[in-house]
Parts: C-alpha cells; structure tokens; sequence
C-alpha cells in the first residue's frame, strides 16, 4: 500500500512539474502583451535655426533583452516633414542632440519611417525590433526634418517595447535612387532602380514609399525566374507610414528588386534630388520579418538596394505602374500567389494590451487626420487655371449648383480607421481636387449591359436627355485582317450579329432598348438630330445612315457606296462623323482617307467641301498649316454662332470654321504640343450661354487622358479634368443641356470601362453647416432622420392629448364646482329661507374645502389684496379644522407674506 501510495504521488509531482515547466515555455514563447512599456525619444524645447533643418535626438537603452513592437510619432507635418527612427550601436555624437553630422556610429538599422501625419504602427504580434543586451543596438536616434523655424518644439516618436523576445527578427531595407532629374513642365517622368538580393529569405509585410509633392506613384517589384511580381504600389501624397501588404511576399537569395517611382513636374524649373522641400526623393521602405540562425557566420538580411544596378530588368515593370493604387488596401496586389513565405500571415494589427495613455489617442489621430487633408486640399502646386463663376456664366447655371471642389469636409471619416470606403473617398478627394466634375459611381448598371459590348464607336444623347444611345461594335474589333487598305473584306466578314445599337437611361443606367443587329460592318460615329433621327456612320461600308425613330430597320437616307471608298462628291472613304442643322442640311467628317469636311443638304445632295491633306509645312506657331487634316476624326455644330469644329485629331489641335462659309476661324491648343495627346471627340454642349465646346484626349501619347471645356470663340480652355479611375482609350464624347452631365465612350475589352459618366457637383452633396440648408426625400439620411424624429414626436403627440382630455375633464368638474358654490351662495343669504341662519352655522368649513381642491380654484372675494405680489397658496392638510371667516381671511396675508 506504501509503494503504490508512493508511486501515486510521485507520478503526481511528475505531472504537476510538467504542467508547470510547459507553462513557462508557453509563457516565453507567447508574448505577455501586459508587459508593454513605452519609451519617448523627443527633442527638449527645441529650437530651429534654419528652414530645411535636420535634428537628432539620441535614447541609451537600458541593458536589458528588449524588442520594440510599435511606434506612436509624437508630432505632426505642419512641424516635421518626415521622421525616421535608428537602432544604433552608437549615436553620431556624443551630444544629446545635434543637426549635423552622421546619425549613428558603428551598425545601425532603420527600424521606423513617419511622415504626412501617418497613424501609430503596431508591428504583428510574433514579430519585433531586437535591441539592447545580446544585440549591437544599446541606442535610439530619430532624425527629424524640420520645415521651418521653430520654437520650444518637443516632437520625436513614443517606442513601444517589450521584454518578450519574439519568434521572428523585423527588418528594414531601404530602396530607391538618386538619378533624379525632372524636367521643366513635362509629366510621368520614371526613375527606375533596381538589384539582386543577398541574403536569407526575407518575408516582406509592409511598405511605406516616399517622395516629395511632385511624385505621383512608388512601385516596387520581385523578378524570379524571368517574372515580374509586385511587391507593393503606393501613393506617396498619402499620409505616409509603413502599410500592410494584402499577402506578403517571400524574397530568396538571388531573387531580382526592381522598382520605380514617377513624377509629374509642372513647375518651369528643373528639380534634382535633394534633401529639402524645394528637391525630390526617391524612397520605398519595406518591413520584414525572418527566422534568426543560430549559426553565428550565417548572412543577415540586405539593407539597402540603390540605384539601376541591372537597368535590364527595368524593362520588365509593367504599364500600369504608373498609375497610383485607388485606396490603400490596394498597394500590395502581387500578380504571382506562390512565393509567400511561411510566416506570411503577419499583420498590422492594431495597438493591444497597453494603458490609455499608451495607446492611440482617438481625437488628436482623428485632428491629425483632418490636418493630413487639409494639407492634401491645399497642397504647394499651380492654383486651378479656371474662374468658377465665369464657368457657371458660361454653361447658364446658377452659383447654388455648384460645390466647391476644394471643399471636402464631407469626405472625412468619424474615426481615424484606414477602411475600405474611407480611404477611397480620401483618395478621390485628392485626385479630384481640381474638378469641377466628378466621375459617377456604379454607372452604367453592368449586369444589364450586352454581353458583347464592345469597341464603343460613337455615343449620343436624345433630345430629352433621358436616354444614351451607344453604337457600339460587338465583337468585331478594328483589326488589319478586316482590310485590304480601304476595302473591307466583306466576302470574308459580314456584318455584325449583335445588336450595336443600345438605349441606357441616364439615370439607372440601366439598358432599355437594343436594335441594329446584321446591319453594320464597323461601326464609328453616332449623332441624333433636333428631330430625333439617328445619323450613323459605318467606317467599312463608307456610308452615312439616318434613321427615323419610328422605323429602326431601314435607313431614311443614305450617303456613299457601299464598301465603295472615294473621293467624289457621292463618294465617301471611313466618314467618321456627322453634324445637323435645324433645317435638315449636314455636314460629314470624312476624315480618315479625304480629309475633308462636306456639308449636304437635307435630301443628301452636295453642296461644298473644304480641307486638304498634310502638305509638310508648318505655320509660324510650329503646327501645320490651317485647313489641313491629320484624320477629321471629330465634328460638332453650335448653329447660334455659325460655328463647325473639327477635331484633328493626330495634329493635337481643333479647327473651326463658318458653318455657312466654310471660312477658317481658328485653330484651338488646349496644351502644349509636348504634354498632350490626340484629340479624339469634341462636342457642344447645348443651352449654355456661350460657346461652350468639350473636348476628350486618347491615343498612346499621354498616358492622363482628359476631359477639356474651351470658350470656342476665342479658344481659352476654361477647365480641364481627369478621371478616377483614369480613362485609358476615350473614343467619343456627349453632353447634356447645361453640360451638367459628361458621358465618355471608350475603346474597351470589357463593358465595365466603355461607359463613363461625369455629373457637376450639386448642392445636394454638400455638408449642410457650410451651404444653405436643402433637404431632399431621395437622400437615404434625410429619411433616416424624419423616421427617428418621427419616431421621438409620436409619443410626445399622444401624451399632449392625453393631458389635453384630462384638462378639459377637470375643467368640467371644476365649472360644476363652482356653479355648486355660487347656488350655495345664493341660498345662503337667502333671507326667505325656512331654516333661517340655520344654514350658515358650517360657513366657514366651506370655504376651507374649497380651497383643498387646488390652486386652480377662484379666492374669496373679501380677502384683502393690497400686497402686488402673485398671491402663493398654502393648502392645509387639517381639513377637519373649522374657521370662521376672519381666520380665513388673516390665513392669506400670511400667504402673501411668505
């Protein structure tokens, strides 16, 4: 019995020992987010001497194993225009701050980067900084670039640290270059860098990019095997700090890093790298994580990659990198899912375990926020070019119509959280700044669009503005196999069989209408006259079609010779365009073969030509000479001002001329020639009060492609805007009465890019505490708010009756009080009664009882009332007591008294 009693408590103690022994090790490998402190490495009232200035502040670490997990920056951008953070085996200098000279001494790390008011960072939770004992690192010293002078100013980074060492090392390496050169006025100017890595594989988790204001996107990139993946693309006017890649990505020792970052420069000035405000950078900072070796001659991770080391490679990087990410969940979609690491799951989460005055600061993140905006609205660059009132004149619209697009309060988030919605907005908010319009979200509704939309050739308006009539080409695209030169190769080909013609309400965006299908060959140019007719162009046949409204199947008139291409005065050769006058008469863009424009009359007879092709000479302006074509791709007609423009289209230029001469007028440079592209459709728009003309650039010489509205009478561009998203192939362009609606067709693959719909701002989309207060039924908050106000007064309504009934019965009882009381009265000095005196004896209980029922009851008419003072009531709770009248009386001017 002893031994088994014995073998039961050992066995015991033997499980209670391993119990607690794995405890501990789970207690070291998890880490203790209750042991979390922070440690503030900030300047002293600090004072600055200079604009520009770069200041150091050293921290000694305590000689304990520490790991940092977070960062809190302690200042903001109007102050600081960016901070970055060292792990140091020695300051710079033995000073405890200093502005010039090297930052650290002997092995340094760079373990954080803050600029533009980027929130705090908390690092994934198996992931950290090593630093103090058993590491090179015994110091923190944080470089901070001041923008101007300053006084008594503390800023600096609030560390947050831990002293459970964690499962994986993080690291920073730092790429970019310095071969940066932007040219006066020029746009998408690329500095591309590139390397090949060295070092234990690596699993990249975060990025932060940087640049000065000119830089428009920093994208980095992976090659492994001859293909290209991204690492991370990021916006560099974002408020920049380290954000979360959506999957990170594995580099291997020997992996290829190649990157870019591009600027739009539109000062008339070069810029350089350099260090203050005035020059520009070229930064993309990526954090990692990896497994430490025990082994002490093993490789650490690479630190750097710098410069075009392999400038091959660069040529790899794909088209789109020069087109900045809409929001930021956005920035690390890799094109290639098999090389994550195996700790890939990292992420940011938020700050956790920590005390109120450690953690985020809900408010300032949120005031730092609205100042990141602020500064985004009024960002150093070339104020908008355009007179808002003067627009407004121009399109006959009152001031009330319009949003200030410098204004976007509205866009600002109720928390400082990096949602999906949110950033969006932010994002939109500062690539729409300078618009006057804005681009129409979910429009058209693509589930109702064809199947087999295709190339958009031509798109128009109704005369209600209600419908958008798109001529489109289905699955046909405009390829060499259909041509022999000119000709189509209709004994091949035949027509289409979609329908090309499509009806779309401008409102839902929904389709309500198909119709021409097995009739065209390849369709181009769409206009709709004042009658509603459908003119139609069909570059393979070379012919001009006009249907009637009420008959969609056989053309009304016809121009040219089918598949017939010429010269003639019935000949046509690819007509891209048609315009109509009021009377019937119209004018055809024949512009791909001819270079002519020629006006009919309304039956399709000849009536004059005028345009000739290139000759080679030049004007003194540099372009070519007037009335010469390079495609008439475009033609638009404002019959008020006997004005016909064209679009020429690969001479980058607009010509108009007399719409009943024929007679040149002027020539239209939206841009310089430099910083343009072709100038593919142009448009008046109707009932404005001026000559108002749209025009929308294409083709592969710019990669911005805009939306411009020009005064056609003398040629100044009033504004420009691009889109979000951009636009990539615009074909053609309409607009509504007033221009308060702008549709672009596009050349697309797919139906979700050919349509696009631009609304100026209107006043219902603005906050109600910055412009006159309108409410309006359709707007989902407005509703919410009458439901609950609703919801509060229906009560308060029922309990307002409710009293008002119990009023009006107490009221009752109280007229049939007093009627009782005045007969009393009566009958009391009554002097014929029988009783005699008899019924007087209780006179004064009487009155006490009437006086018990509520203030709301009439006083005695012999109390004395000299005192003006509102006369205070004291009912008696001693109803049984008797008094006689002068009591009664000698009981008030007590009460007055009181």
């Amino acid at each position: 019995m002893n031994i088994f009693n014995f073998g039961t408590i050992t066995v015991r103690h033997f499980v209670i020992i391993l119990v607690i022994v794995i405890d501990c090790i789970y207690s070291t490998s998890i880490p203790n987010k209750n042991d979390l402190f922070t440690i503030n490495v900030t300047m002293k009232d600090y004072q600055t001497t200079q604009e520009d200035q770069y200041a150091y502040v050293q921290y000694k670490l305590p000689d304990e194993e520490l790991t940092i997990v977070g960062y809190s920056p302690l200042t903001n951008m109007n102050s600081v225009h960016h901070m970055l953070t060292y792990a140091c085996a020695k300051p710079g200098t033995n000073k405890q701050f200093w502005t010039a000279g090297a930052t650290c001494d002997g092995e340094q790390m760079i373990i954080h980067g803050w600029a533009r008011n980027a929130p705090a960072l908390t690092l994934p939770e198996d992931v950290g900084f090593a630093v103090g004992r058993n590491t090179p690192y015994k110091y923190i010293v944080v470089n901070l670039h001041y923008l101007s002078i300053l006084k008594n100013d503390n800023s600096g980074n609030q560390l947050i640290m831990s002293h459970t060492p964690r499962k994986y090392l993080a690291g920073v390496m730092l790429t970019g270059t310095s071969q940066i050169h932007l040219r006066p006025n020029t746009h998408t100017i690329r500095t591309p860098f590139s390397c090949q890595y060295d070092g234990p594989p690596i699993s990249i988790f975060a990025a932060r990019v940087h640049t000065h204001k000119w830089g428009r996107v920093n994208s980095l990139y992976r090659v492994r095997d001859g293909k290209i993946s991204q690492i991370v693309k990021s916006d560099p006017q974002w408020p920049q700090s380290f954000y979360p890649i959506t999957s990170a990505v594995e580099i291997k020792n020997g992996d290829y890093i190649v990157g870019q970052c591009v600027y739009d420069n539109n000062d008339n000035r070069v810029i350089e790298v350099g260090s203050t405000h005035n020059d520009e950078m070229c930064n993309i900072y990526v954090m990692y994580s990896y497994k430490p070796s025990r082994k002490s001659d093993d490789s650490s991770p690479s630190e750097m990659c710098w410069d075009n080391e392999f400038s091959q490679i660069s040529s790899l990087i794909p088209p789109d990198s020069v087109v900045p990410p809409l929001k930021i969940a956005d920035i690390g979609e890799t094109n290639n899912g098999d090389g994550h690491h195996a700790h890939a799951e990292h992420a940011m989460n938020p700050l956790s375990g920590l005390d109120k005055e450690i953690s985020n600061d809900d408010d300032q993140s949120y005031e730092d926020y609205i100042d990141e905006v602020e500064n985004m609205r009024h960002r150093d660059k070339e104020p908008d070019n355009y007179d808002t009132k003067k627009i407004l004149s121009h399109l006959g619209l009152p001031d009330y119509e319009y949003v200030d697009a410098h204004n976007y309060d509205y866009l600002l988030p109720s928390h400082l959280t990096y949602g999906k919605e949110q950033t969006v907005k932010l994002h939109n908010a500062k690539l729409m700044s300078s618009n006057l319009y804005t681009n129409t979200e979910n429009w058209p509704d693509v589930k109702t669009l064809p199947v087999e939309l295709g190339e958009i050739g031509g798109i128009a308006l109704n005369n209600a503005n209600n419908e958008l009539i798109v001529f489109h080409r289905g699955s046909r695209k405009w390829e060499y196999k259909y041509f022999n030169e000119y000709r189509f190769r209709n004994e091949k080909y035949g027509p289409i069989e979609e329908d090309v013609l499509i009806h779309i309400d401008t409102r839902t965006g929904e389709t309500k209408y198909r119709w021409g299908a097995k009739v065209f060959y390849m369709p181009h140019g769409l206009t709709i006259d004042h009658e509603g007719n459908f003119w139609v162009t069909d570059i393979a046949m070379h012919q001009v079609f006009m249907f009637k409204p009420n008959d969609l199947t056989h053309p009304a008139l016809t121009v040219g010779e089918m598949f017939q291409s010429g010269s003639g005065p019935s000949q046509l050769c690819r007509p891209a365009d048609v315009a109509v006058l009021k009377n019937g008469d119209f004018f055809i863009a024949d512009g791909y073969c001819n270079s002519r424009i020629i006006k009919f009359n309304r039956k399709g007879e000849y009536i004059m030509e005028w345009g000739s092709e290139m000759t080679g000479q030049r004007d003194s302006d540099g372009y070519p000479l007037p009335n010469e074509w390079n495609i008439v791709h475009s033609i638009a007609l404002n019959e008020d001002a006997q004005l016909l423009c064209g679009a020429d289209r690969e001479n980058f230029r607009i010509q108009c001329f007399n719409s009943n001469t024929g007679e040149f007028q002027r020539q239209i440079r939206i841009e310089k020639q430099d910083t343009i592209g072709a100038i593919y459709a142009i448009e008046f728009a109707p009932n404005t009060n001026g000559t108002i003309l749209f025009a929308v650039t294409g083709g592969a010489q710019t990669l911005k492609k805009k939306v411009y509205m020009i005064d056609a009478q003398n040629g100044e561009v009033l504004t420009s805007f691009d889109s979000n998203p951009p636009l990539n192939a615009p074909h053609d362009i309409t607009v509504s009465a007033n221009a308060r609606e702008i549709y672009v067709g596009e050349l697309a693959s797919i139906p979700a890019n050919a349509l696009h719909k631009f609304q100026i701002s209107k006043l219902k989309d603005l906050p109600s505490q910055i412009y006159s207060r309108r409410n309006y039924l359709n707007d989902k908050n407005f509703r919410i708010s009458l439901i609950i106000m609703a919801a509060f007064a229906f009560p308060v309504l029922i309990a307002i009756i409710v009293g008002c009934c119990i009023r009006i019965r107490n009221m009752r009882k109280l007229n049939h009080l007093n009627s009782y009381i005045t007969d009393a009265k009566a009958n009391r000095n009554d002097r014929s009664s029988v009783f005699g005196n008899w019924m007087n004896r209780r006179q004064g209980f009487e009155r006490l009882e009437q006086f018990s029922d509520g203030e709301n009851e009439p006083l005695d008419n012999n109390i004395d009332n000299d005192s003006s003072d509102e006369t205070i009531t004291i009912p008696s709770k001693q109803q049984g007591t008797v008094m006689n009248k002068t009591n009664n009386t000698n009981l008030f001017k007590i009460n007055e008294n009181l």
